[in-house]
This record gives structure tokens, C-alpha cells and sequence, in this order.
């Protein structure tokens, strides 16, 4: 950008208080308040009402013809509990079915005015148990009158004019609300300004009787705290190409920052250039001959100045370097569509902004060219500034701010900042997406590093995901610094189990959380979404001994291993007496204590079988072990066969060794995965071999070795 631009801006900088967003650091972060609270008996109680705040590891069975019902019957049984009066002062206001389950969320209203800040989330598994409860209903609440002597109109003028509102008025919106934060109850207004200056997302309260001013705070997330709807006649969308990078581009080359790798003033050169990547940019939108960045799941807009406008073109081919600012419109777009792309059909998580329809909104040239950027909460859009390097030529800057978004539209408006939990959900989501790339070896420094091209240098100091502070000492009075701790506890358990399985959790978990939800919380939540969708014990085990090392309390959990004993082998026609559980297999299904099962033979045919028993806990997670069964011959393998194999290491982490103290003519060495899929076969011929198990997924593998009426399955597991 110019040097009129970054002087302007510098100005526009020191008038804007920081809200939710990305790098630096100042002592005007925007923060909010959480309910203040004590533990009784394990549960989280609210200081001022005495009721749960809380309610996790439940597994209540509810009844009825809609999730929406059973939530309903569920708080009409628990009523007393929160101190509700009236069941009708609750209505559903959002729900959304997903992977893990249903989330039912009811607000709270008096005289059919919502009670600011006061609502029940309930969370229910797909078979019908509510295992989560957070609570805000305010049971203090006066019955006042609200009528409002101010008009919406004369309340928002008051709320201009607090702010020194000026330049384009990008949204605004005047509500009433029922307010309880003060020594009494109020009828206010809550109007929300998102204009050119001062930038932001801002949230003024006004006493709807008085006029007062109540608070004034901008609501927009940053990713540093320096300080963030076009219609078209509906086309079939189009493909169109460009540059981006797909990360940054001393990402791309292994290189730090500095020299050719400099930002200096949005010079390209040659090995800037090499850091491009052509791309397919899906579903763009093509009208009467102009092609527009907007597809089902991005659109660019214009919404603050800069206004470099739309950056449409009579071509479908966006190839541009970083020396043009479209470069930046392009980049945005393609990052923000595969993100979005990934959650909804990879991932299968249905999710899109509820402020608007279509894609997610975003102005590649914002705030006023300053070097922040953000997500403005009432609007739903992205914006993002041109200060050092530009935000929107670092994809993590762009998940990033991305992140806040997902956090705010999985809770249906919902998202918390206490603790500085949105920022750490901002920087978990682009590390997950950076990483993914393999771009960097974990043992390299920049492994851990976060906004790799747009900090970690002169400008500023970036954040890490290899954070040291634990929860909650480790805690700051910076929200940014303190969402460092959230994003490592994620990131130690994406390292162990994978990007999608801790994905799913993390975006299903976050969809129970509040807007006064702490760090603690989120991981209960998010280690619930777990258990709700099946995931198995061992994988609940990481995010309770991770989320437990990083400093939250967790619920316990009580589940036992199951273990049918030493790889239990029986033949057709015999028994096996299984211990409590419920079991499920092709040629069984039994719950209670002792259960004793006949393998039926005639099912199976000839040969040798191999299958697994999954044990569903009472919490949900599930266990698996195997029963070999031999409905050929039932020789089986005997003790003394056993002890003349040896297989190790396990766990591993590469190679697995297989030695063999006897001699097996033919044999045959087959490695097969938890859901039975031959994964390795090959013939053994000498008496050790060595396979290389570095491209297999984590998890548990059975070695199968079989030489014609002898048989050994052992279990081993990568790492």
C-alpha cells in the first residue's frame, strides 16, 4: 500500500479500540464478561441466581416428536432447578442438527421482550440423551414496564453520536432488550453501527426510557488487537482460474522472513512469484459477460474503505501477482470457498452465515487500510487491512478471521470472547488448515509458528501453537495472548488423532457453547461432541488426558477397557461368556452383565474369521476387541506356537518386526485395521521381516499370520 495510505491509516488506527481479532497487542482489548460463578458438587453455579450454569457428562433419555420438544420436555422436568416460573418465558430462537447430535437453543423474554444475555442450551445425542446443558436464564429478572419512551430512531441517533459515527454506514440495527446486568432491570435499546469511522462492529446500550448511555464497546473480532449485499440475477455459476498462495509465501519456501521474502511495499519479484499457485476458483458467479468473486460459499463486497470496488472482469482468468490488488481478491475468495467447501462436504457439517444468505462475505481491502483485521459480529462479514504485509495474502490471517465466523455461526450468534476462547478457536482453525499443507517438519520452529508470512518479523510477533501457560494461571489480560492456550491443547490433540476427527469435535463442541462459555467450558463441550458421536474410548482418553494437562477440569468419565482376554479364539458351535456391556457383531447383538453367546457356524461358511466387538460404555465412547473364530478345523494356535512369534515394537510409529522362532512353509503375514480392511498381505519366506507401517492412519491393527491349520493374531498399535 501507499505511504498516504499507511499515514491515514496509522490515524484511523489510534481512534479504533481493538475488538476480537489477531496479532498485537495493546491494553484496550475489548472484553467480556463472564457470569461470575462457584462450584457446587462439581457443578458450575451462578454467584448471583444459585443455579447451574453448566450441566455436562449428563445422560438424561428424553421423549418426544421433535428435538425442539425434547428439549422442552426436558427444562419443563427441570424446571425448579433453574428457578423458572414460567415455562412460556422460553422459546426456541435457534437449532441445528449435526454429526454429534441436536442443539436446541431457548432464549428468555419478558412481555415478549428477549432478556439480554439469558438463554438454555440444550444438547442432545442422536439416540435421544441430553448430555449437555449450558445456562444463562436469569431467574432476578423484574417485571418491569416496556413500553419505551424513546423511539428506535432517537436511540439510534444518540448511539451516532456517542461514537462520533461518520462516513458510509455499512449496518446498523436498533432492538429492544429486557437488561439485568445493573442493580435493576431495564428496557434498552441495543443499536448496532458498523460504519468507516471509527471501524468496527459497534455495540451501543441505551436506556429506552431515559436515554442514557448504558456502554459503548465495539463487538468486531481482530486478529490482533491493534486495531474490522450485492445481488445479482441468479446464473448457473461458472469455474473460473487464478494466483493465490496457498499459504504464504515463506511457507512455501522454507525461508524467513527478509530479503526477497520481504513485504517491501507490495513488490513482487521472482521468487514471490514462485510461491504462486494456479487454482480453480469453483462456482464463480457470470452475468451478462462480467464474472464476480461470488459463489455458494464466498462473496466479495465493498463494504469499507478502501473502496477498491468489486474487481470484476470480462475474463474468467484471475491471474494476478501481488503487486496488483485484485491479487488480494482473488486469494481471499478461494481461501474462505475451500474452508467452507471443506466443512460442509468433507466434513459434513452443514454451516453458512445466519446474517445473510449465501456465501461468507468478506472485503479483501478494509479498515480503512490499517494493519488489523476482523470479523464484524452484526453484519457477518470479514474485512481485512493493508498495513506491513497485506492480511489478505496470509491464509492463516484469513482462517483466521474465518474462525471468529464459524465460532459465531455454529452458536447461532452466540460466540465467547472470555477467556480470549474466539481467538484461540481463530488460530486452532488456521493452524488446522496450515498444517494440513505439510509444509513444514515438526521439528522445524515454524512448525508451531502462526501467521507465518504477515508476522514473525518486523512488524510484529505473531502467536504460537506450542504455548507453555497453563489454564487458568497461564491466564493474561490478553485475550489474544490467553487464546494461545485453548489453540495448543487442540493442536497436541490434532498430532495425535488427525485433522478431520479433532475438526468435527472442535465445530460440534463449539456449537454448545454460550456467549459467557470460559476456556474449560468449550473443552467439556467439545470432548462431549466426542463421546456423542462414537468416537472410541481410546480417542476420548486424548482429549481428556490433553485437555487435563493443559489445566481444565474435566467431568470424569468412567468406562473400562473391555478385554475378551488374550485374543480370544473359539470354534463353531462353542460359547463365550462376554462381560458387561452392549455388544454389537455380524452375529450378535447383547446387553447386560455375563452374556453368554454360540457362534453359529452356518452363517460363516469355511475359513478363518476374524471379528470385532464393539462395546458401547455408558458414556458413550466405544471400545473395540476381537474374537478369532476357526470354523474350519478349530485348530486354532497353540501356547507353544505363540511363544515362537514375536512381533514388535508396539506401539509404533514406522516399522513393525515379525520374528519367527519356527519355521512356517507358505505362510502368510496379513495386517488388517479396526474395521476389518486388509490394509498389507504378503508371503513370508524368512524367519524375520520388516514392514513399514509410515503412511498407515494411528490407530489399532491386528497381524494376522496363518500357515495352512495354523493361526496367530496379535494386536499392534501405530502411533
Amino acid at each position: 500500500m501507499n505511504l498516504k495510505n499507511i499515514l491515514l491509516l496509522s490515524f484511523i488506527s489510534c481512534l479504533t479500540l481493538a475488538g476480537i481479532g489477531q496479532k498485537k497487542t495493546t491494553n484496550t482489548e475489548t472484553t467480556t464478561e463472564e457470569i461470575a460463578y462457584y462450584h457446587k458438587d462439581g457443578v458450575k453455579m451462578s454467584l448471583k441466581n444459585n443455579t447451574p450454569l453448566l450441566l455436562a457428562n449428563l445422560n438424561d433419555k428424553v421423549t418426544g416428536d421433535t428435538p425442539s420438544k425434547m428439549a422442552f420436555n426436558w427444562i419443563n422436568k427441570n424446571k425448579d432447578r433453574f428457578k423458572i416460573e414460567k415455562i412460556t418465558d422460553l422459546a426456541v430462537i435457534f437449532k441445528k442438527s449435526s454429526l454429534s447430535g441436536h442443539n436446541i437453543r431457548f432464549q428468555q423474554y419478558l412481555n415478549n421482550i428477549p432478556v439480554y444475555d439469558a438463554q438454555i442450551l440444550i444438547h442432545i445425542s442422536n439416540n435421544n440423551y441430553v448430555t449437555y446443558v449450558g445456562n444463562t436464564f436469569d431467574p432476578s429478572v423484574e417485571k418491569i414496564n416496556t413500553t419505551p419512551s424513546l423511539s428506535a430512531n432517537e436511540a439510534f441517533d444518540i448511539a451516532k453520536n456517542k461514537i462520533k459515527a461518520t462516513g458510509n454506514l455499512s449496518y446498523s440495527s436498533k432492538d429492544l432488550f429486557v437488561y439485568n446486568k445493573l442493580e435493576s432491570t431495564q428496557l434498552i435499546y441495543k443499536v448496532m453501527i458498523e460504519c468507516d469511522i471509527p471501524v468496527g462492529s459497534w455495540e451501543v446500550l441505551i436506556d429506552a426510557q431515559n436515554g442514557n448511555v448504558i456502554s459503548a464497546k465495539d463487538k468486531a473480532f481482530y486478529y490482533n488487537c491493534k486495531n474490522e449485499e450485492h445481488t445479482h440475477a441468479k446464473k448457473a455459476p461458472v469455474n473460473g482460474t487464478g494466483n493465490v498462495f496457498l499459504s504464504d509465501p515463506v511457507s512455501f519456501a522454507n525461508a524467513t522472513y527478509g530479503g526477497n521474502y520481504s513485504d517491501n511495499s507490495d513488490a513482487t519479484n521472482t521468487q514471490l512469484d514462485a510461491a504462486l499457485t494456479s487454482v480453480t476458483l469453483l462456482d464463480i458467479d457470470l452475468t451478462t459477460g462480467t464474472y464476480t468473486l461470488k459463489g455458494p460459499f464466498a462473496e466479495i463486497v465493498d463494504h469499507e474503505s478502501p473502496n477498491n470496488g468489486l474487481f470484476t472482469q470480462t475474463s474468467s482468468t484471475f491471474n494476478f501477482d501481488r503487486n496488483d490488488d485484485a491479487f488480494e481478491a482473488v486469494n481471499v475468495y478461494y481461501i474462505i470457498d475451500h474452508s467452507m467447501r471443506y466443512i460442509n462436504q468433507t466434513l459434513g457439517i452443514t454451516l453458512m452465515p445466519f446474517q445473510y444468505s449465501g456465501g461468507v462475505q468478506y472485503d479483501p481491502h478494509g479498515l480503512g487500510g490499517s494493519d488489523n483485521s476482523h470479523y464484524t459480529s452484526a453484519s457477518g462479514r470479514l474485512a481485512f487491512g493493508e498495513g506491513g504485509v497485506d492480511d489478505a495474502e496470509d491464509a492463516d490471517v484469513i482462517v483466521h478471521e474465518l474462525g471468529h465466523g464459524i465460532h459465531d455461526w455454529v452458536t447461532g450468534g452466540n460466540s465467547s470472547q472470555v477467556d480470549g476462547l474466539s481467538e484461540g478457536c481463530g488460530d486452532y482453525w488456521g493452524q488446522s488448515y496450515s498444517r494440513s499443507l505439510n509444509q513444514w517438519t515438526s521439528t522445524d520452529p515454524e512448525y508451531q509458528w502462526f501467521f507465518n508470512w504477515d508476522g514473525h518479523n518486523s512488524f510484529w510477533n505473531g502467536r504460537i501453537t506450542n504455548y507453555t501457560a497453563t489454564y487458568p494461571t497461564g491466564l493474561t489480560g490478553s485475550i489474544h495472548t490467553n487464546g494461545q492456550i485453548w489453540a495448543t491443547s487442540l493442536m497436541r490433540i490434532y498430532d495425535i488423532l488427525g485433522r478431520e476427527k479433532v475438526d468435527k469435535a472442535f465445530l460440534e463442541g463449539l456449537a454448545m457453547t454460550g456467549s459467557s462459555t470460559n476456556q474449560q467450558d468449550a473443552a467439556i463441550a467439545v470432548r462431549q461432541a466426542a463421546i456423542d458421536m462414537g468416537y472410541s474410548c481410546a480417542d476420548v482418553d486424548v482429549f481428556t488426558q490433553e485437555f487435563t494437562t493443559t489445566g481444565y477440569t474435566l467431568p470424569a468419565l468412567n468406562h473400562t477397557i473391555v478385554d475378551l482376554g488374550k485374543d480370544t479364539i473359539i470354534c463353531i458351535d462353542e460359547a463365550i461368556t462376554l462381560d458387561a456391556g452392549t455388544y454389537n457383531n455380524y452375529l450378535w447383538s447383547t446387553t447386560g452383565t455375563n452374556q453368554t453367546i454360540n457362534v453359529d457356524g452356518s452363517i460363516l461358511g469355511q475359513g478363518n474369521y476374524t471379528y470385532w466387538v464393539d462395546v458401547t460404555e455408558t458414556n458413550g465412547c466405544t471400545n473395540t476387541d476381537t474374537i478369532i473364530v476357526d470354523v474350519s478345523t478349530c485348530t486354532g494356535i497353540g501356547e507353544n506356537s505363540t511363544k515362537n512369534i514375536k512381533i514388535y515394537p508396539s506401539p509404533t510409529t514406522n516399522n513393525i518386526n515379525i520374528e519367527l522362532n519356527t519355521t512356517l512353509n507358505n505362510a502368510t503375514l496379513e495386517i488388517i485395521d479396526v474395521i476389518g480392511k486388509t490394509v498389507h498381505i504378503q508371503n513370508i519366506r524368512n524367519n524375520k521381516t520388516t514392514v513399514d507401517l509410515s503412511n498407515n492412519a494411528k490407530g489399532i491393527y491386528f497381524i494376522k499370520l496363518l500357515n495352512n491349520k495354523e493361526l496367530s493374531i496379535q494386536r499392534i498399535v501405530k502411533q
